[in-house]
């Protein structure tokens, strides 16, 4: 007996670990010994070693995504354009930071371009190494046609006025015509003249915050590629005019910076380009620039506008001193070179980097969590159906050592293959994501991924890392038991878990009824953050105590199965029973992905649809005035009021601000959303439940804050609270309303003509219009409608037709969970399959045995019939009574009824294609089993 399994496992002559039971002697022999028998496994049993194959080769796709976009976060962008000519570019640091005494400072990024003083331009082109310095001029504009169309840029893209001197910076030339001169001349790029079907000598009106002005085309202009810029169109006034038009004359978005020949620039850009200049002692242009700012008060200090000013208790204003030449105004300068240029052109590159970090960020998080469980369960059951083979080798003298070596070095065979073998679809994973993410707005379309090898090496890591540990934990038990022992638990499995892994699963129960519970304690805006970590914390629970659950769980249903069929019934009772282990190895995967998928899902819209209705719900105003081009201008609002039959209008100014608490050490940081009103137009057009105050009294220097961010801010009506404005402008309002929590209008509430200035366009989203009680509707619509005619891109609309910014923003995160959603069930799906296809062929031995002992193969086929229904049965309860529990609370909290909003066919299509995977999966492999005769199946498996 024992020559036979030594010749089986070890081959001719070569025992497991070169001598024995364990001998030193034999260290030369001892590796390729371990690894033969490590190959001649893997080749017996492909079926397992596929399924652990797969599992890993998908961990790995996931885990390199990840790690691209993680590294394109931190140090990718969006390539300039309108700057492309400009090798540095200087801009206003678009975020804001509290200086803490320990760790990092907190930072807030800002939603409007945060303007720099004009007088910087002479500053920087003073330094040496500078050739020109160029200030930049650029705001919003919108192009109207003579049959009155309005168009904005390429593709969606913005339409951006600019000064004719700052032309040089991608550069523009003229192909036609001449250089604006006089305020009511305009150059066109070529490209927009074609789509308005225009050119030189014809007039065009230009919409901007100031209303719509006709203009005569003198000239079209050209970048060195094309007849436009593929991301935004460009309209050129004269210098002076586009400084009007800006609403900053003494301002500039941003200072180009031309070197003189031979002066280094720097900006290298990425991961590796950083580790290049920080071995770099050559002094470049962009350090040039950076210490000429920091002279004269405008340090980068972190990127950021700090907010270390402080009260004095008589009204006036103090700020901190940094060291480094921090200014009262807070202001900081940034200087980007290369790539980085385009966050200071792109308002919204250096928020899409934001975005996709922190997306990145604890997706990767998440992600890693189910690959380990994945890979970890994978391996766990690999080497559970291997106990008889273990428990042998024991038997026959091999040490827990020796058993250990050999699952190490299967593992790392497999693992390494499959890791690298799955790290080149993983950037190819990355890209599509990328993809996905522009699609649904969530980044910018323009944004590149950085291509590293970064993200290969944490995979290598991680991957075979994990997988490593998994087998060394899953094999624990198998190896220190006794030979004898071991040989027992491999013919009857062992009925009990592990005391760590049962304390481990209640206490994550416990926690997930707390999460439960803080549903009802957060904000109404966060609510869906327990209610989903409470699924997770219960999945992973529910998958530590799989075991113990599934024997009670298929206790009850025993008696089910015998009514149905007394010989499949009573077989299917008794091995479901028996193995409750490999049962619940078949029934956490769908379970999790059942749970997870409907929680996730479901959460999401009933968020989405809770915003939308607290926001209409407020809404009482009778017509709602919109612009196509993204905005109203200011003075509609006003001219509504004299329209016959209109009793007050508000405008709506969407920003978002952040409160600063200097008492905290934690979170001194808030961000925000706000708006901007006008209270004396609130009747009838806005009502917002006030706990406290009044929102007529909002003017001036005040604020009104939901009764959720007073709590958070410690506010009460009377006090300051410390703002910074969505240009980063510093404010420190009175409070003098509480209003209850709304979803659809956020927390903060300011005068709108204190906000408009502060925002990049200008203009308010909307116009809120209230009619007299006896006014006749549809005359004052038709006013309102010729109202609109005078400013084309107006359009009148009643208050279903109202889009808050927060809906625009919940759709677009709703598809990113949903593309995440989409990804991560993709992989689980793959673990569904591999997992039940290994539970099936490895009980080739055990349905051999039924058969031989009197079972028709109609009897074991009714036998697994019965079984799929009972594992299905019990992964669809457990999987929807995980979701539904957070899901009531939070629908309660919401949206006032236990039923979470969305499309009930959604539940019904994650059901049944998490059934139909387990169906498929078990079906398949066991109508291969039983077609090989009863005799060869129990040898083969021998």
């Amino acid at each position: 007996m024992r020559g036979t399994v030594r010749d089986r496992y070890a081959g001719a002559g070569q025992s497991v670990e070169g001598g024995g039971s364990g001998g030193s002697g034999g260290g030369g022999r001892s590796i390729g010994g371990v690894r033969y028998v490590a190959w001649k496994s893997i080749r017996a049993r492909r079926a397992q070693f596929v399924a652990s194959f797969l599992a890993v080769l998908g961990g790995a796709v996931l885990v390199t995504a990840c790690g691209v976009l993680l590294e394109s976060g931190l140090f990718a962008g969006i390539a300039p354009q309108r700057y492309a000519a400009a090798p540095v570019v200087v801009g206003a640091g678009q975020s804001v930071t509290v200086p803490l005494p320990e760790g990092p400072d907190p930072v807030e990024s800002l939603p409007e371009r945060v303007m720099l003083p004009a007088e910087l331009v002479a500053t920087v082109a003073a330094v040496p190494g500078v050739r020109t310095a160029v200030g930049e001029v650029s705001f919003p504009a919108t192009l109207v046609t003579g049959d009155g169309r309005t168009l904005g840029g390429p593709d969606g893209g913005e339409m951006l006025g600019h000064g004719w001197g700052t032309a040089k910076l991608t550069p523009f030339a003229l192909r036609e015509g001449v250089e604006p001169r006089r305020p009511g001349e305009i150059v066109l790029d070529a490209a927009t003249a074609a789509r308005a079907g225009t050119g030189v000598g014809a007039e065009v009106r230009i919409a901007t915050a100031d209303g719509a002005t006709p203009y005569r085309v003198v000239g079209l202009a050209t970048p060195p590629e094309g007849d436009g810029l593929p991301r935004q169109s460009a309209l050129f006034f004269t210098d002076a005019r586009a400084r009007e038009l800006s609403g900053h004359p003494e301002s500039v978005a941003a200072i180009a910076v031309f070197a003189e020949p031979g002066v280094p620039t720097g900006g290298d850009s990425g991961l590796l380009g950083m580790v290049r200049s920080l071995s770099q002692d050559q002094d470049t242009l962009v350090e040039r620039v950076e210490r000429a700012l920091a002279a004269k008060g405008y340090g980068e200090s972190g990127n950021a506008v700090r907010a270390d000013d402080a009260d004095n208790g008589n009204g006036e204003r103090e700020y901190g001193d940094s060291g480094n030449g921090d200014r009262a105004d807070g202001q900081r300068a940034v200087v980007r070179a290369g790539v980085e240029r385009g966050e200071v052109e792109f308002l919204s590159a250096a928020q899409s980097r934001s975005v996709l970090t922190l997306v990145s960020g604890s997706f990767t998080g998440f992600v890693l969590m189910i690959v380990v469980l994945v890979v970890a369960g994978t391996l766990s059951l690999m080497v559970h159906q291997r106990r008889r083979e273990i428990a042998l080798l024991r038997a026959v003298a091999a040490t827990p050592r020796q058993v250990h070596r050999m699952l190490a070095m299967e593992v790392l065979l497999v693992s390494g293959v499959a890791t690298p073998a799955g790290i080149g679809p993983g950037y190819l994973a990355a890209q599509a994501l990328r993809d996905g993410f522009a699609r649904i707005g969530v980044i910018e379309d323009g944004f590149a991924l950085s291509i590293g090898p970064a993200p290969a090496i944490a995979t290598l890591v991680l991957c075979m890392g994990a997988a490593r540990i998994a087998v060394w934990v899953a094999a624990r038990r198998q190896v220190r038991v006794r030979p004898v022992e071991a040989l027992r638990e491999s013919a009857v499995e062992r009925p009990g878990i592990g005391r760590g892994r049962v304390i481990g699963g209640y206490v994550l129960l416990g926690l997930a009824l707390l999460a439960v519970a803080a549903v009802v304690v957060v904000p109404q805006s966060l609510a869906a953050v327990p209610a989903a970590l409470s699924s997770m914390l219960a999945l992973i629970g529910i998958a530590l105590l799989g075991p113990r659950l599934m024997a009670v769980l298929s206790r009850l249903a025993g008696a089910s199965l015998l009514r149905r069929s007394r010989v499949a019934g009573y077989l299917a009772a008794a091995n479901s029973v028996a193995g409750s282990r490999r049962l619940a190895a078949a029934v956490t995967p769908l379970v999790l992905t059942i749970g997870f998928a409907t929680s996730q899902f479901y959460s999401q819209t009933t968020l989405s649809t809770a915003t939308q209705y607290q926001a209409r719900a407020a809404t009482v105003a009778d017509f709602v005035m919109a612009g196509a081009g993204g905005g109203v201008a200011p003075d509609i609002a006003a001219a509504a009021r004299h329209v016959p039959g209109v009793a007050a209008t508000t405008p709506l100014v969407a920003t978002e601000v952040v409160a600063v608490d200097r008492e905290a050490t934690e979170e001194p940081l808030s961000r925000s959303t706000a708006y901007g009103i006008d209270a004396a137009g609130l009747t009838g057009t806005l009502d917002l439940p006030v706990a406290s105050g009044s929102l007529r009294e909002l003017h001036g220097d005040t604020v009104a804050l939901s009764e959720t961010e007073a709590l958070w801010l410690g506010k009460k009506v009377g006090d300051r609270v410390d703002l910074v404005l969505g240009d980063g402008t510093p404010a420190k309002p009175r409070v003098i309303a509480l209003y209850r929590p709304n979803l659809g209008f956020g927390d903060v509430l300011l005068p709108s003509d204190v906000v408009l200035p502060h925002t990049t366009n200008r203009l308010a989203d909307v116009v809120l219009v209230a009619t007299t009680p006896d006014a006749d509707r549809d005359a004052v619509a038709t006013g309102l409608t010729a109202l609109a005619k005078e400013h084309p891109g107006l359009a009148v609309g009643d208050r279903e037709s109202l889009l808050v910014a927060q809906d625009t923003e919940m759709e677009a995160n709703a598809w990113l969970n949903r593309l995440l959603l989409a990804v991560v069930l993709a992989y689980v799906a793959l673990s569904v399959a591999t997992t039940l296809v290994t539970i099936t062929t490895g009980r080739a031995r055990e349905l051999a045995l039924l058969r031989l002992v009197g079972g028709t193969r109609r009897q074991v086929t009714r036998m697994l019939a019965l079984e799929t229904t009972l594992l299905a049965g019990i992964a669809v309860l457990i999987g929807t009574a995980v979701a539904a529990a957070p899901l009531t609370i939070l629908s309660l909290r919401l949206i006032d009824t236990p039923l979470p909003s969305g499309p009930p066919w959604v539940f019904a299509a994650i059901v049944a294609a998490t059934i139909l995977t387990g169906v498929l999966s078990i079906r398949i492999p066991a109508t291969r089993v039983l077609r090989a005769r009863p005799l060869e199946a129990m040898r083969s498996r021998e």
